[in-house]
């Protein structure tokens, strides 16, 4: 169903026929799940048949359109769908592409449909971007979905195929995992893999607690194979727990390191100076520090809500002091 309030984007920059690009290289998981390798990410795909195929996820607009482009037109496959993990632009960003050059539905949960709409919403996830920024570098990040995943919805039916939904929040607010009617699990970025969490300075991540929930319950999930976006695919359970446990333990670590970084009195600037001081964290790039701003943030209403910091207001200014 589509919902009809949601106003649609902008028209949508089609890029010209692709010249001669590489098509993204598909690595078989098991029976007819697949997984396309996007610049970043494994991207899910599902072989309906031997020429109709759902997407799931899509990649970088900048990065990923062209290589998918030529995978799934070198290898004659009709889009019959694509279902999104959540509303990043590294996962999202070729689905409005993808709906009008390839005639693909969309399905996303209701919450990510709502941010993905047009510019002004999308900056939900991006909040220390300013409106005009967040409408120069996300037109094509936006789209309108075709089928809505509600909160409670625990499967999706897309092209004569029923996929599992995992509810999965907490990375952005209504995160999905997609399970493959072979079984295969693809979890999005609830979790990341080990050179991932060596790299990261903090984790993405919306509503920590939340998100440490739904990384917890996935020791629950039995499945003949895992697929992490960034980017492994697991199909040893062994490996899957250790590397849910290594995620939870790299969140706790970082929590211990705000900590650290903080002295009492501290405004939001200085505490976030210090904690880039002592991670080398130089960039004077917009979007990659609305990033970092972004984490820091969620890492500090987290720690709030815990009861391991306190609050105190003076003339408008936050000053934050360990409890």
């Amino acid at each position: 169903m589509r919902i009809l309030f949601l106003r649609r984007c902008e028209k949508a920059v089609i890029l010209p026929e692709r010249k001669d690009v590489h098509a993204m290289e598909l690595r078989h998981v098991l029976g007819n799940t697949w997984v396309a390798e996007a610049n970043t990410a494994l991207l899910p795909v599902y072989k309906i048949t031997e020429k109709d195929i759902v997407l799931i996820d899509t990649g970088y607009a900048k990065l990923d359109r062209s290589g998918l482009t030529a995978m799934i037109e070198d290898n004659g496959f009709h889009l019959r769908g694509v279902i999104c993990s959540h509303a990043h632009f590294d996962h999202s960003g070729n689905v409005r592409y993808l709906q009008q050059r390839c005639g693909a539905r969309a399905a996303a949960h209701i919450i990510e449909a709502g941010i993905s709409v047009n510019p002004d919403a999308y900056r939900a996830n991006y909040v220390a971007l300013t409106y005009g920024k967040s409408r120069q570098l996300f037109l094509e990040e936006c789209f309108t979905a075709d089928v809505i995943i509600g909160p409670e919805d625990d499967h999706l039916d897309m092209a004569g195929a029923r996929f599992g939904i995992l509810q999965l929040p907490g990375h952005s607010a209504g995160h999905i995992g997609i399970v493959t009617p072979d079984g295969a699990a693809y979890l999005g970025d609830c979790l990341i893999d080990h050179d991932q969490i060596a790299a990261a300075k903090l984790p993405t991540s919306m509503f920590i607690a939340r998100d440490l929930e739904s990384k917890q319950r996935l020791h629950e999930l039995d499945a003949p194979a895992y697929i992490v976006a960034h980017k492994q695919v697991l199909t040893d359970r062994a490996a899957f727990d250790a590397l849910i446990d290594e995620n939870i333990a790299f969140i706790h670590a970082k929590e211990r390191e705000l900590l650290d970084d903080l002295t009492d009195g501290m405004t939001f600037s200085d505490w976030i100076a210090a904690f880039c001081r002592r991670e080398d964290i130089r960039t004077h790039n917009e979007l990659k520090f609305s990033v970092v701003e972004r984490n820091f943030s969620n890492f500090a209403a987290w720690l709030t809500d815990s009861g391991r910091i306190a609050i105190q207001r003076e003339f408008c200014a936050k000053r934050y002091y360990r409890a």
